[in-house]
């Protein structure tokens, strides 16, 4: 299924991240390099901010006069035109898909059987829209121990209603390219660098200097008490947990060890 393909020129890169596995700061780093343009946490089903508030907002290339019509479009018609208006302009639209809405029951309060499939693949599609994708993951305990402390709305999700979720995400990304959070961290620049490769997009190491003033994007670095992470002018290895009975029922359970053995852990 899909349009990736290395014989021809992407029009658009997109990256998958489940909640609390990094996906801020890896957008954050590719969206201050000069050239890149992020489309923060957006799917065909909602966006953490609408898809017309981020094209005018923060990557102007909506006009205050179009921002009515432009709003009215279908998903597919606003990546397209934001796609053709960033390739005129000489820059590159990055896709950075909110995949938990699609696989993580309660995720969002107004959709509640996720479908488990990657909607933003299926409409990308509808517009015949060619796109690089990769993928950039975290382990599944770490994952689980961060989403039940992080947000309210998800605190009593139980490992067994995770643990589904995460490995039916898993068989549904891992065929792209995986980068892993806690190598990024432990190395950025090399693991940044062969991400923008996978995503056929601009790279720079000026990132390392210029991603803690980045704030055009939604995630953790937004929220009333930032997480550490998110406050820091450096990129560390993001402590673990592992005394936390969410990380030690997450090591046990046996989906949750397959998720991570298609991500490229060892047991």
């Amino acid at each position: 299924m899909g349009t990736d393909t290395l014989s021809q020129k992407p029009d658009i890169s997109v990256y998958y991240c489940f909640a609390r596995s990094g996906g801020t700061l890896i957008n954050r780093c590719l969206g201050c390099i000069p050239g890149n343009l992020v489309l923060s946490e957006v799917n065909p089903l909602a966006s953490m901010l609408p898809v017309a508030s981020q094209a005018h907002d923060w990557l102007q290339l909506v006009a205050d006069c179009e921002l009515e019509e432009f709003s009215l479009m279908t998903y597919p018609e606003q990546i397209g035109t934001l796609s053709e208006r960033a390739q005129s302009a000489g820059r590159r639209l990055i896709i950075r898909d909110w995949p938990t809405l699609n696989f993580l029951e309660g995720t969002h309060w107004q959709h509640f059987f996720p479908s488990c499939v990657l909607e933003q693949e299926l409409y990308l599609d509808r517009n015949g829209l060619r796109r690089r994708s990769a993928v950039v993951v975290r382990r599944a305990a770490a994952v689980y121990e961060s989403v039940t402390r992080s947000f309210r709305h998800l605190k009593d999700v139980t490992i067994e209603q995770f643990a589904t979720a995460y490995l039916a995400y898993a068989k549904e990304v891992s065929r792209f390219p995986i980068f892993q959070f806690e190598k990024f961290c432990a190395d950025p620049v090399p693991e940044l660098r062969n991400l923008c490769e996978a995503l056929d997009c601009r790279f720079s190491e000026s990132f390392l200097a210029s991603f803690s003033r980045f704030d055009r994007c939604t995630g953790d670095n937004t929220l009333a008490a930032a997480s550490r992470a998110a406050s820091s002018d450096r990129i560390v290895p993001v402590p673990e947990r592992k005394d936390s009975e969410a990380w030690v029922l997450a090591e046990s359970n046996t989906a949750c060890r397959e998720a991570d053995r298609l991500f490229g852990y060892e047991s």
